[in-house]
């Protein structure tokens, strides 16, 4: 047989095929994508610097001129004609406040010079005003001006000249007071000093004068913008675009650019980045993945051309006895088996094919019965898993929904596990779970079941079930699993979430309500239970039980007064549930006097809201609290004794204390929430 027709040839061709797309795979789809994010990632950073940079500059100006403008406020008007006094005033203003490196000056409304500060003392520092743009704003304006770029006429600096006007009392302009900066030092020498990577930088450009304003090379400053259609990225940012992208240098070279406003100047930023630097990163390790493409290549078909003639030379004899056998050259008769591999297990296929057909038929249809119900349960804790659930639920909700039939479920999730993970180990976690499963299921009714919904999450199916009586069985299990002790761990929370399935309500936003509700508990504390009150389901019809069902026309207007009223009927609800279910009458007294605690501090976080809203009647209010808490207190003290009817006591709490007053008397305050809520005019 031809070489090139043999496994062996071929398992090596696969070899190296596979090897050659892995490494095609690296270089045209891998690594362009690495490159793309590279360019995200350090735009988005070049974002971030750029309006940083910006807001400097924005709040370097809005300092200076706040500065001008109350130096020219407090200038007093008796030194305009004490040009001596004056320049003494405004060294000592520069002196104390050194903001402008071209110095003050003050300006006569003619635009004769009257007094310099020490700095603008020097020759030519500031620009003459003449028929200057920030000298006839100045004098028009009550507040500070800031000029155009431009250059000084005496020694060609780049500056700016921030200018108020000096008024007197009667606000006549008695001269204009100027200070001068330099764009390629002063204010901006920070900008010059920085640089962006190794060759990148910033510019500051005035889209109005169409002007670099300050740039980290100081021969940039005052050079007009390209003309338009030479750089397209920079077009769009004197149109005013603002973000990143690419443009092209006055060399030719692609950048990495992101543009952000100066605040107050119309101004922008051009932080910027040649691609080669940003892509070089990327550069390195196409380079290390070829030379390690070929390594790998030339280790691997070494090895495939040693090894597979050794690995395949069992299959290589089984084949040479075959092929004789057929041809009659020797006897049939079984093959020795050297390795139990697959090659062992393909003589053995061969030598007991006819013998064991049906052992292996049985066995086979056995495998498929042990798979199918492995399918279905978690190895670990032994609850159902995802799929199982997945099946019997759908059958669930068709049920739930022909015969109007109550269906819900607890989501609950093991509180700080992965700290028991870290802490004890996984094996000791994987415990944990196993005996969580087993105190939920101690708790769970025939008709419930359990499933593993992922991780340390539990999700319990419970039908014939409406919310109320769901809420009592979380808080059942929770408690049941709270008060275990585990050795070498010691308590365990878990912290559930409850709902009921809604009439036109999907499996995953039924699923997605418990879920909410669940991480209402974590964010609440933990080991607790939060139930979902978005959808009102369905009423049990098998026990009789009778709920108190919230409406939004019960709404208050303040969440957290709503959220109190809210809670007392879930309360009187999961009350009424204890009751049906003949529960302990320990139990059914502890809950009594845990609503009456609740509902004697909702009293008072009541009268503390009424009284910040200014409610006229709330001594009135307050007196009806007391009655109500009184009368509560006399049938509580008589059911303890066993002199008091638990229906006289139920009816009390259920009708008088929560339902009609919240229902009836409390909305005579709601109108007053509700100016509270609306903005006061100025």
């Amino acid at each position: 047989m031809s070489f090139f027709r043999t496994v062996k040839f071929r398992l090596f061709g696969l070899g190296v095929v596979l090897i050659v797309v892995g490494v095609l795979v690296r270089q045209l789809v891998i690594l362009p994508a690495v490159r793309d994010r590279v360019h995200e990632v350090v735009a988005d950073a070049q974002l971030s610097i750029a309006t940083y940079v910006a807001r400097d500059i924005a709040y370097s100006l809005r300092v200076r001129r706040a500065l001008i403008g109350e130096l020219a406020g407090t200038l007093p008007p008796a030194l305009l004609r004490q040009p001596a006094q004056l320049a003494a005033w405004l060294g000592e203003r520069e002196r104390l406040n050194p903001l402008f490196d071209r110095g003050l000056r003050v300006l006569q409304p003619d635009g004769e010079r009257v007094a310099d500060s020490p700095t603008a003392a020097d020759p030519s520092p500031l620009p003459a005003p003449a028929e200057a743009d920030w000298f006839r704003a100045a004098l028009g304006s009550e507040g500070a001006v800031i000029s155009r770029p431009q250059r000084n006429g005496a020694d060609g600096a780049p500056v700016i000249v921030m200018a108020a006007s000096v008024r007197g009392a009667d606000g006549r302009v008695l001269g204009v007071l100027a200070g001068g900066l330099r764009l390629d030092a002063g204010g901006f020498d920070d900008l010059q000093q920085t640089l962006l990577g190794a060759s990148g930088g910033f510019l500051v450009i005035s889209p109005a004068d169409g002007v670099v304003v300050a740039s980290n090379d100081p021969a940039m400053v005052l050079r007009p913008t390209p003309a338009p259609g030479v750089n397209p990225l920079l077009d769009r940012a004197l149109a005013g675009y603002r973000g990143t992208g690419i443009m092209v240098d006055a060399q030719g070279t692609d950048e990495l650019a992101a543009i952000a406003a100066v605040p107050d100047t119309g101004w922008i930023v051009v932080a910027h980045k040649p691609t080669a630097e940003v892509s070089q990163p990327v550069a390195e390790l196409r380079r290390l993945l070829w030379r390690n493409s070929f390594v790998t290549m030339l280790f691997l078909s070494l090895i495939l051309l040693v090894l597979l003639p050794r690995m395949l030379r069992p299959l290589t004899n089984a084949a040479r006895s075959m092929r004789e056998m057929a041809e009659g050259k020797r006897e049939l008769a079984p093959l020795p088996v050297a390795r139990r591999d697959e090659v062992g297990d393909l003589l053995l296929g061969f030598n007991g094919l006819v013998a064991r057909l049906r052992d292996k038929e049985q066995a086979l249809l056995q495998t498929l019965k042990q798979l199918d119900q492995l399918a279905g349960t978690d190895m670990l804790t032994g609850a159902w898993n995802r799929r199982q659930f997945h099946e019997v639920v759908a059958q669930e909700l068709e049920r739930a929904r022909r015969y109007r039939h109550p269906l819900a479920l607890m989501l609950l999730d093991v509180d700080l596990f992965k700290g028991i993970n870290d802490r004890h180990g996984h094996v000791k976690g994987d415990e944990v779970l196993r005996t969580v499963a087993n105190r939920i299921r101690s708790t769970l009714r025939t008709s419930d079941s359990l499933t593993r919904w992922g991780g340390e999450e539990f999700l319990v199916l419970l039908p014939e079930t409406d919310l109320a009586n769901a809420a009592v069985l979380a808080e059942r299990t929770r408690a049941c699993i709270a008060a275990h002790r585990m050795e070498g761990v010691g308590g365990v929370t878990a912290s559930f979430g409850v709902a009921e399935l809604g009439d036109a309500e999907s499996r995953d936003e039924w699923i997605a309500r418990a879920d909410a509700a669940l991480y209402r508990a974590k964010q609440g504390g933990r080991n607790r239970v939060e139930a979902d009150h978005a959808v009102v389901g369905r009423v049990a019809g098998h026990d009789g039980l009778v709920k108190l069902v919230w409406h939004a026309a019960f709404q208050s207007g303040d969440a957290e007064l709503d959220s109190e009223h809210r809670e007392l009927f879930d309360e009187i609800n999961a009350l009424w549930a204890l009751v049906v279910a003949e529960r302990p009458v320990e139990e059914i007294r502890a809950t009594i006097d845990a609503l009456h605690r609740k509902m004697v501090r909702h009293f008072r976080d009541e009268e503390r809201l009424l009284q910040r809203v200014g409610y006229p009647d709330l001594a009135a209010h307050v007196q009806m609290h007391d009655a109500l808490t009184a009368r509560a207190d006399a049938l509580i003290e008589d059911f303890r004794r066993g002199g008091a009817d638990f229906g006289a006591l139920f009816t009390f709490l259920a009708h008088d204390m929560v339902a009609k007053h919240i229902v009836s008397r409390d909305r005579a305050y709601f109108p007053y929430l509700s100016k509270r809520a609306q903005p006061q005019c100025c």
